[in-house]
C-alpha cells in the first residue's frame, strides 16, 4: 500500500524516490482526496516499445502473468501524487540516469512526444517491481495522472545491481506472427524476379490485400504434438496439415 513520503525506508538506507521537483504542477504534488471521488492508478501502453535490452523475445510466459498481477493489484491502489512511496516489494522511483551501467539515456526515448521528452522536471521517468528478481516497468506519469508505460525490463537492465555484478544482460525484441510475416515478405520482394512479368511478385505486392473475412483458425498443440507438426511443416503447409486432419477425422 502506498505510504507517506520518506527518505529512509526501515532497513535505514536512502532511497531515491520521486521527490516534488521545483515545479507547481498539481499532478506532481500530495493530493487531498478527502472530499474528492478516489483515484487509482491507471495505465497506458500508447507509448510502449521493444528496443534491444528491453525486449520480450525470450520472456518465459509466466513473466507476463506477473506482469499482469502486478498491473492489477495496483489498479486497486489509490494515487496520491508521485511524492507517495510504494512500500510492500514495489521500490518505486526515478529512473538514476547516472546509475552504473545504466545503458540509456533520456534522449534514447526519442519516439516519445516532445512535450514530454523535453520536459523532465513534469514528466519524469519513474519505474517499479514486478515481483522480487523478476524486472521492471519503466514510464511516466501524463498530465492526466495516468501511468504511460513505456518499457517493460524484464532483466532489470535500466539499473542493473551488484547482484548480477551490474551486467547488461541480452533481451531482444518479439515479434508477433504477423510481423514476422511482414518481415519474410519483404525479404522477398527484395530479390529480384527473374521472370518476365512474373505474376507471382506482382500479387505480393499487392499485400495486404485488405479482405479480413477469410477462413482463419487459430490453434494450440501440447509441446509433443507442436515437436511433429514442425517436422511435417518442412514438407506440407500449415493448411495442408489441417485438412489432411479433418479428412482423418471424417
Amino acid at each position: 500500500m502506498a505510504k507517506q513520503n520518506n527518505n529512509v525506508p526501515n532497513n535505514g538506507a536512502a532511497r531515491q524516490i520521486p521527490i516534488d521537483p521545483k515545479s507547481t504542477h498539481s499532478r506532481l504534488l500530495p493530493k487531498d482526496t478527502s472530499k474528492s471521488k478516489k483515484l487509482f492508478w491507471t495505465f497506458s501502453f500508447k507509448f510502449f516499445r521493444q528496443i534491444d535490452l528491453f525486449g520480450l523475445k525470450n520472456v518465459d510466459p509466466n513473466w507476463f502473468s506477473g506482469v499482469l498481477d502486478r498491473l492489477r493489484d495496483t489498479s486497486k491502489m489509490e494515487y496520491n501524487g508521485m511524492t507517495e512511496v510504494l512500500e510492500d516489494g514495489y521500490r518505486y522511483h526515478i529512473i538514476s540516469w547516472d546509475a552504473k551501467n545504466c545503458p540509456l539515456k533520456r534522449s534514447d526515448f526519442n519516439w516519445l512526444d516532445t512535450v514530454y521528452l523535453e520536459n523532465e522536471i513534469e514528466y519524469p521517468f519513474c519505474q517499479f517491481h514486478i515481483s522480487k528478481a523478476k524486472g521492471r516497468i519503466i514510464g511516466f506519469w501524463d498530465e492526466n495522472n495516468i501511468f504511460q508505460i513505456l518499457l517493460l525490463d524484464p532483466l532489470h537492465n535500466m539499473q542493473p545491481s551488484s547482484k548480477v555484478e551490474y551486467e547488461l544482460r541480452d533481451s531482444f525484441p518479439a515479434m508477433s506472427e504477423i510481423d514476422s510475416l511482414r518481415h519474410d515478405l519483404n525479404k522477398i520482394l527484395k530479390k529480384p524476379c527473374t521472370h518476365e512479368n512474373c505474376e507471382i511478385e506482382a500479387q505480393l505486392k499487392l499485400l495486404p490485400s485488405g479482405i479480413n473475412d477469410t477462413n482463419i483458425v487459430v490453434a494450440y498443440l501440447e509441446d509433443s504434438f507442436y515437436e511433429e507438426y514442425k517436422k511435417i511443416l518442412t514438407t506440407k503447409s500449415l493448411s495442408e496439415i489441417l485438412e489432411a486432419g479433418i479428412v482423418s477425422l471424417l
